[in-house]
């Protein structure tokens, strides 16, 4: 189905029409703020009219992802356009469109330029009515930066950002912190999250060879978006939900993964987004907290986890075990 431009998938998890209906944006971003903007406004009015309930959006929402340049101002320039605070209006409006526990949208997590004491930060927020997306306890600021993003961006501390729902709590990545175990395990272990949310701009072109084994591939990079989605929910039995740009970057000329997707607790992909074209993945009725459950009474990895470790602290680490 095609429907202002966008292919749109439709699957239905459950019966169960009191649990979300997800979108997960599977788009192209272009470095032009006011593009973008129209697009996720065209793209969150067709979550209002398929009722969804939670939509995500991939990283650096706004402005597009950044890109290697001789000349770096067009970028810093773009940054600065793009910022959160100069669309702080476009974004009110946003937020005056959502609904809470009326059955409509009612959560958008989208990734921006954030400034704070003259630095930019890549960060996550959250719009919905009963929260305020500027509070520092609702903003997440990536810990792990490529080279390329160093250049423009500093460090997020250790801080991370989890919330509750109705349908379960939900703790919040940008791309490249996807590589790292810890900070999944800590939203896991510690947080108690339900589901993890990834927004990113995960190339997809990268040469692996084997010869002797006559094996290849060109394209590592969406080789181990896959594999760590898949990976991150198994290990850590939580649900695994990704947003990420798709296609070739307009300056930079790199090509997008996209394979935007949903992710059980048992690691298994449901659903997966093209790795060519933009898609708006819609599931409806996810089972968040009840089928994480289902996972547990399985085999509880976290319960095991405590016993083993029960006199450990890994606090510097990255790993905390808490006695109950």
């Amino acid at each position: 189905m095609r429907l202002l431009n966008f292919r749109i998938v439709e699957r239905v998890f459950s019966e169960n029409e009191d649990k979300p209906t997800v979108l997960i944006a599977n788009i192209n971003g272009d470095p032009n703020v006011e593009k973008n903007l129209t697009k996720m406004e065209k793209i969150i009015e067709i979550a209002h009219e398929k009722k969804v309930n939670i939509l995500i959006f991939p990283e650096l929402t706004v402005t597009g992802y950044i890109w290697k340049a001789s000349d770096p101002a067009p970028v810093w320039d773009l940054l600065a356009e793009g910022e959160n605070n100069k669309i702080e209006k476009r974004l009110k409006n946003i937020k005056d469109s959502l609904t809470e526990g009326q059955g409509g949208l009612e959560y958008i997590f989208f990734s921006n330029v954030r400034e704070k004491e003259k630095r930019y930060y890549n960060c996550t927020f959250i719009l919905t009515p009963s929260i305020d997306y500027r509070q520092e306890e609702f903003i997440y600021a990536k810990v792990f930066l490529t080279p390329s993003e160093r250049v423009f961006f500093s460090q997020g501390t250790d801080k991370r950002l989890s919330i509750d729902t109705r349908w379960g709590r939900f703790g919040f990545l940008i791309c490249y912190d996807l590589c790292f175990v810890e900070l999944p395990r800590q939203y896991a272990f510690v947080d108690g999250v339900d589901a993890i949310v990834t927004m990113a701009a995960w190339q997809s072109q990268a040469i692996r060879e084997y010869s002797m084994m006559n094996t290849r591939t060109d394209h590592y990079y969406g080789f181990l978006w896959d594999l760590m989605n898949a990976s991150k929910a198994a290990y850590n039995q939580v649900w695994s939900l990704g947003a990420n740009w798709v296609g070739r970057h307009k300056k930079g000329r790199q090509y997008f993964w996209g394979g935007s997707g949903l992710w059980a607790p048992s690691g298994m992909k449901l659903l997966q987004a093209s790795n060519i074209n933009e898609e708006l993945l819609i599931i409806h009725n996810v089972e968040i907290k009840s089928q994480r459950d289902y996972e547990k009474d399985d085999f509880n990895y976290r319960i095991d986890f405590h016993e083993f470790y029960r006199q450990m602290r890994h606090q510097s680490d990255g790993i905390q075990v808490i006695d109950d």
